[in-house]
Formats: structure tokens, C-alpha cells, sequence
């Protein structure tokens, strides 16, 4: 016969399986000067979480059963220091698997508190170059790093235009993810001979009218910004008051919709970098396709997706697969699994380094046409012909 306190800890345990939960954290911007792509990411993930949980749970070998999910989240204001205390408190309260935030400053800070602890930090919002550079040993990356940002545009301008040779580039010098995407265009124009003059700012500055007319005098075939979104927004808006146009105008933000709200009929013409967009193609490994995707984030909220809201989601696609294959809610043995993972998803390839830095992942360039955005590069994912010289509504 079992003894009381044999039978007591079996039954302790059987509980503990039946109530047991895995416990996702993040640090999120609901609030703050992210605030925008911050709400979004959060809704990609948490329409994620319930997608999973209305099915009963991801299925954990080690548990012989689907665990639901308890998403658990705090508000970091947009800040660094807030981001930080956010992180550290998730690990001290235990969660199974810690999601990183929206923003490259955040990511890094986030990075930072989770690698002093040995905890594997699943970034899906910060494409920072730093993360790669500081040589983290616990984070896995689901993005295309930042340097990545202009090499499509610039690319495309010099396949149409092989006499293009002057780029306008503004960046927030008191930006990281402004200043790694100013620096990966330069060196991406100088490899094709095009010559960049940089126009720095203060990030919030708010006018632009004398780097706009230094600029101007410049004569550039190409203006790129790579501000914050509130920063590139306000730019575009004193280039269309101004009149002031080239062959082509990108700007990082004019891949999201508020790009688009705020400019609804000026946008025409302009172009972009994005990580996703609803229009790719792909036969995923597992996980819903792009179009099931979209279909379903509108249904949950009215409003199509924006890349931002797609990483998060993705990032859930990624560890549920890695959990799948391990059978393990185990975090060293996840992030070995990611690492050595290499299969498609909706939102593209999924493959890392050695050290969990994405090099699988592709990103595309977008331009606003009709109202709406075509990708114009690369041909796999076109849905529509890049127009050069851009024909602006301003």
C-alpha cells in the first residue's frame, strides 16, 4: 500500500499538471512614442496566444497533454528604463519563455537583462546591428537585422536608373536603430558608386525646413529617412508643404498605416523597407499563409496588419514549432532548437547563426500605387512594377 505522503506528492502533482500554464512575458509599449507599432505588436501575439488557446494548448511531450497559455505583459512606456525593470521582473516571476519588446533601444535593453540571467530572449521587434555585434548568447532573432533596410530600395533605383547617383539621408544621430540604418545605406550606395550626404537631427526636432532646403540644393535622385515614425512622418509632411521632390522618396515609416493616415492622398509615390506584407507568397512549413493571416487579424480587430503586428505573431509560429520538436518547455533547449531550425512561415524564412542572428529571413520593398502598397522588389514577391521617376500627389 502507498504510503500518506507518497500519495500526497502524486497527488500534488497531478495538480500541479492540471493547473499548469506556460507563462509567456513580454515588456510592451502601450503608451509612449512607440506606442503605435507597440499596440500592434502586442495584438499579433496575443491574437497568437488565442488562436492556440482555443484549441486546448500546445501539446508538451514532457507533459503528455496541450497546456494553454497565460500571456503576461507590462507596459514599458516606450522606455529604455522601464523596459529593463518590466524584463528582470518577468524573470523573477518565472515565465516559461520571455518575448522581447517593439523598438531596437528597447530590444537591446531587454537583451542586455536577459543575457545577465541566462534567459533566452525571443526578439521579434528589434532589428538593431548591436544585438549581432555585442554577441549575445541568448537571443534568437526572427528579423532582418537593420543594415538590411535600404539594400532593396537602393538596389532597385540602380537597376532602373544606372545614372542615379546622389542620396539625401536623413537619421537621428541620437537614434541607434537610425543611425546602424544610415550606416548600412551608405555603405550599400557606395559599393554602387551613388554618393551619400547625411542630414542629421535630433530626434523630435521637429522642423526640418533648413536640412530640407540644404537638401533641395543638393539635387538628390534619392531622399531616404529613417527616423522614428513620428520623426519620418513629420519630415515627409514638410517635404510635400514645401513641394519638394526627387525620383524616389523613401521613408521606413511609410511602410505602416499611419503613413498612409496621415498622408492618404500625398503618400502616392512613395516607398519603403518592410520585414512583411500580406501580398507575399509563401507555402509555409507551418502556421497559417500570409493571406490566413491577414484574414484572421482583421477579423480580430477591423483593420489589416502591418509588419509589426506579423513579427509578433511570428515569433509565436517559431516557438510553437521549436516546443513541437523538443517536447520541452526547457529554455536552453528551445533556443537549441531555434537555433538549428530552418523551415518557412508565413511570414518568410526562419534561420539563424550559430548565435540566433536571423540570415534566412528576406525583406521587401513596398511602394504606395492606387491607394494601396504594391511590392515592387525582389520579382519573387512583386505584385506590381516599380514607377521611376515617382509621380507624387503634391
Amino acid at each position: 500500500m502507498e504510503s500518506g505522503g507518497k500519495a500526497a506528492c502524486r497527488a500534488a502533482f497531478r495538480h500541479t499538471i492540471r493547473m499548469r500554464r506556460i507563462k509567456l512575458g513580454l515588456s510592451i509599449s502601450l503608451t509612449g512614442n512607440y506606442s503605435v507599432q507597440g499596440r500592434e505588436s502586442f495584438q499579433g501575439i496575443e491574437l497568437w496566444v488565442s488562436g492556440v488557446n482555443d484549441h486546448g494548448g500546445i501539446f508538451v511531450r514532457e507533459y503528455g497533454k496541450k497546456i494553454p497559455i497565460e500571456l503576461i505583459h507590462h507596459d514599458d512606456e516606450s522606455s529604455v528604463q522601464k523596459c529593463t525593470a518590466n524584463t528582470e521582473t518577468l524573470i523573477r516571476e518565472g515565465v516559461d519563455i520571455l518575448l522581447g519588446p517593439y523598438s531596437s533601444s528597447l530590444a537591446l535593453a531587454a537583451a542586455e537583462a536577459a543575457e545577465e540571467r541566462g534567459i533566452t530572449l525571443w526578439n521579434h521587434g528589434g532589428s538593431t546591428d548591436d544585438i549581432e555585434v555585442r554577441g549575445f548568447d541568448c537571443v534568437v532573432s526572427a528579423i532582418s537585422p537593420t543594415k538590411k533596410y535600404s539594400s532593396g530600395i537602393i538596389q532597385l533605383v540602380r537597376n532602373t536608373d544606372p545614372s542615379a547617383s546622389k542620396i539625401a539621408s536623413f537619421c537621428a544621430r541620437d537614434s541607434g536603430f537610425s543611425m546602424n540604418v544610415a550606416r548600412g545605406l551608405k555603405e550599400c550606395a557606395l559599393e554602387r558608386g551613388i554618393q551619400v550626404r547625411e542630414f542629421k537631427y535630433d530626434s523630435g526636432e521637429g522642423d526640418f525646413s533648413s536640412l530640407l532646403d540644404e537638401a533641395k540644393e543638393y539635387e538628390p535622385d534619392l531622399i531616404f529617412g529613417m527616423g522614428r515614425a513620428h520623426d519620418d512622418i513629420s519630415l515627409a509632411g514638410q517635404m510635400i508643404e514645401k513641394g519638394m521632390k526627387a525620383k524616389a522618396a523613401g521613408f521606413i515609416a511609410a511602410s505602416i498605416k499611419l503613413f498612409r493616415d496621415t498622408y492618404p492622398d500625398e503618400s502616392e509615390g512613395f516607398v519603403s523597407a518592410s520585414q512583411w506584407e500580406s501580398g507575399m507568397t509563401a507555402e509555409p512549413d507551418t502556421g497559417p499563409t500570409p493571406q490566413q493571416f491577414t484574414e484572421r487579424f482583421a477579423a480580430a480587430y477591423g483593420v489589416s496588419p502591418d509588419y509589426v503586428a506579423a513579427q509578433g505573431y511570428n515569433i509565436g509560429v517559431i516557438i510553437g514549432e521549436c516546443i513541437k520538436r523538443t517536447g520541452s518547455l526547457d529554455d536552453k533547449m528551445l533556443r537549441e532548437a531555434a537555433i538549428n531550425l530552418d523551415i518557412e512561415t508565413f511570414y518568410g524564412r526562419f534561420r539563424t547563426d550559430g548565435k540566433g542572428n536571423q540570415t534566412g529571413h528576406e525583406m521587401v520593398t513596398v511602394q504606395w500605387q492606387k491607394g494601396g502598397k504594391a511590392i515592387v522588389y525582389p520579382e519573387r514577391f512583386a505584385t506590381g512594377n516599380f514607377i521611376y521617376p515617382a509621380v507624387f500627389n503634391y
